[in-house]
């Protein structure tokens, strides 16, 4: 499903970053997060989490990135959730801007972008499209249901089982701003950057420490490793 938002945003920075892939119990990836938060924070007019913020996501889990929480509340600051911490839609936060829907498009200077974490555009990965469309809300019941040690459990297995991080046979189509009707798509997903007229994939912040900036000057990828520019 698609959002519209309507707000037309000039003169700003925009923030893209996407795949942290924090674990929950492991301290230097909070800190690591925190530590890049506290960097663009300063010139950033918005910040947007494109997916994969945690490594896994299940209701309970918040009070182990209690830190994580605290550096998130702020209005500037929205965050998609991704194929791994997919049930942060269902985290309600007063201070929190979580986007319920999986893709949204807006205005960014005077072009017209979707915004995604990138699984509802790749090809390939039949299994887990499946998983997608038929074993989500069994899992988005199931966290309802079973107590936290449980769904830690579960959770360590679906991680440990997964190569959902980084899949080999997906791929997203060149042309997916004209398939989908808007100027520009940004999206992650793929832990690869690209960087074209209509498709922008995020590097992977988890590899490359990387993300993306968006201004009068147009978009660029920073790198705490790297000078700015593209990251492949």
């Amino acid at each position: 499903m698609i959002y519209q938002a309507n707000s037309v945003f000039v003169n700003f920075m925009y923030i893209f970053i996407a795949d942290l892939h924090i674990r929950p119990h492991v301290e230097a990836d909070k800190e690591n997060f925190i530590s890049w938060l506290d960097y663009v924070s300063p010139y950033a007019t918005k910040i947007y989490i494109l997916g994969d913020l945690f490594e896994y996501w299940y209701t309970g889990i918040e009070e182990h990135v209690d830190k994580v929480i605290k550096a998130l509340s702020h209005s500037d600051i929205h965050i998609l959730p991704g194929n791994r911490d997919f049930l942060m839609r269902d985290y309600t936060h007063k201070n929190i801007d979580i986007i319920t829907k999986e893709e949204i498009i807006f205005n960014i200077y005077g072009k017209e972008v979707l915004i995604a974490h990138g699984h509802t555009l790749t090809t390939g990965d039949i299994g887990f499209k499946l998983l997608h469309r038929f074993g989500w809300p069994v899992l988005r019941l199931l966290d309802k249901l079973l107590p936290a040690a449980i769904k830690q459990m579960c959770a360590t297995f679906m991680v440990n089982s997964s190569a959902a991080i980084r899949t080999p046979s997906s791929d997203i189509p060149g042309d997916i701003a004209l398939r989908r009707g808007v100027d520009k798509v940004v999206c992650a997903h793929l832990h690869r950057g690209i960087m074209t007229d209509r498709l922008i994939v995020l590097p992977s912040f988890i590899d490359n420490r990387a993300w993306m900036e968006w201004d009068e000057n147009g978009p660029r990828f920073r790198s705490l490793y790297r000078k700015p520019g593209n990251i492949k």
